[in-house]
């Protein structure tokens, strides 16, 4: 098992939803661990990064064994149940580094400060706003998020090594620029790199 660290440099205010309102705070809410900060769930990483890694197989980016029909499905998975299927990855939840997660934990408050609220609403065909379409949602402040990601063996189809896996990683990592809520709006911008 090999492993590699994924820096998320966000760039921008960002909203990644947790799909409950906050009553007469905001319409949507920020998804938040336990201690009421902000994160990327391991699953949004893997898409984010399989979207990538599948743009860059279909521009021809890796020479795989001709026995494998579907790069991406072999190291992300597929649908299904069973071994098979299985991809070649673990991948944690991006979140803020250790010093900083103690910081925000042993500070009573200091959370609150990762967070604004925006407003957006809609303009009719005359640029007056649209009655009853005033909407407010929580976004994060630009941070630095990390995870962690495992790259094992298959066990079954030992077709490419995990040092070869880890290098072709790296080299998407570059085309995932944005993610989230709002990310045409210029919500979500991100810089990400591995390590």
């Amino acid at each position: 098992m090999s492993k590699l660290q994924i820096k998320f440099d966000i760039q921008s205010f960002w909203h990644i939803g947790c799909a409950e309102e906050g009553g007469a705070y905001v319409d949507s809410l920020m998804l938040k661990d336990r201690n009421g900060l902000p994160y990327l769930p391991g699953r949004a990483v893997k898409g984010l990064l399989r979207s990538a890694f599948s743009l860059a197989e279909s521009k021809g980016w890796f020479q795989a064994p001709e026995e494998l029909s579907n790069l991406t499905d072999y190291i992300f998975g597929s649908e299904g149940e069973g071994l098979a299927t299985q991809g070649l990855l673990t991948i944690d939840s991006a979140s803020l580094g250790q010093n900083e997660m103690e910081f925000f934990v042993s500070n009573n408050g200091a959370a609150e400060q990762l967070f604004d609220v925006h407003f957006s609403t809609a303009i009719n065909e005359n640029g007056v706003a649209q009655e009853g379409s005033l909407r407010s949602m929580e976004v994060a402040v630009p941070m630095v998020l990390v995870c962690d990601i495992d790259i094992q063996e298959n066990s079954l189809k030992p077709l490419i090594g995990v040092e070869t896996i880890k290098s072709w990683l790296k080299s998407v990592c570059p085309l995932v620029s944005e993610f989230g809520a709002k990310r045409t709006r210029g919500y979500g911008q991100v810089v990400v790199t591995a390590e």
